[in-house]
């Protein structure tokens, strides 16, 4: 009999540990499920850099909406001197002349990011079918003056608009974003904003003081990666000013710069 309680308590311990196990296998799943979906500015595998210490650098990402303009070609100057890069995430060109910027741009070792041809709420986001025309639209003229394919892209607003989760439903960003995910396309927000978007002619030194501000989280501590979100299209002529400025801030805080892939 009391080989028999042996025996039972053995297998009860038995039966726990397999019940742990298994629960354990369905979140490491779940999690390898998730890390797909692109959409907080997080890298589809995970893999931002790390050095040979297996120590985490801080990783500033430099991302610029809506360009090109005459504004981008002063963006490659001041980063060209500070021997940073960027990534550019772009629409087609109003002026034609301005093409010549994407490809410096590219050449010059920044990355190129799809951002729809058109950035006309009201096309873009109408139903998928108009979404996939303005985003292919782009891709192809992205291949056109790289000579590579772009695997990088931003959604006008970035994935969390109200506007379009209030016209088209909370999923509707979300269910591109998989298929953008499924033929290779990366999807980026920004977890940093300097708030240039909040008007024009803002000036230099409160742009440095929101992502001085916004660049750490809640308990202080610095973000990482750090993407932030500027413009260069042709109003935002201070995010050029603020630029060296935003640059040197980062620099002091220790952060490398990365371009988004």
């Amino acid at each position: 009999m009391k080989d028999l309680n042996i025996y039972s308590k053995f297998f009860k311990k038995l039966i726990i540990f397999l019940l742990i196990s298994l629960s354990l296998i369905n979140v490491s799943t779940y999690c390898c499920l998730l890390s797909p979906i692109n959409i907080e500015g997080n890298s589809k595998n995970n893999d931002f850099e790390k050095d040979n210490t297996n120590e985490e650098k801080k990783i500033a990402y430099l991302t610029f909406d809506d360009g090109p303009s005459k504004n981008t070609e002063l963006i490659l100057d001041i980063l060209k001197e500070n021997n940073v890069h960027a990534t550019f995430f772009i629409i087609s060109p109003y002026i034609e002349p301005h093409i010549q910027f994407v490809k410096r741009a590219y050449e010059e070792g920044n990355a190129i990011g799809n951002h729809t041809a058109d950035h006309e709420f009201k096309y873009v986001y109408t139903c998928e079918e108009s979404f996939f025309k303005s985003f292919n639209k782009q891709q192809k003229f992205i291949k056109e003056v790289t000579g590579s394919d772009c695997t990088i892209f931003r959604f006008p607003g970035g994935s969390n608009n109200t506007i379009v989760k209030n016209s088209r439903g909370k999923d509707f960003t979300k269910n591109i974003t998989f298929k953008l995910n499924e033929v290779g396309v990366n999807v980026y927000d920004w977890n940093v904003d300097s708030g240039d978007a909040k008007g024009n002619n803002i000036p230099a030194s409160t742009l440095i003081q929101n992502i001085s501000r916004e660049i750490k989280d809640k308990d202080g501590n610095y973000k990482n990666p750090a993407i932030i979100l500027m413009h260069d299209c042709m109003t935002k002529n201070t995010t050029v000013e603020a630029l060296p400025g935003i640059i040197k801030l980062l620099k002091d805080a220790g952060y490398d710069f990365g371009i988004l892939k």
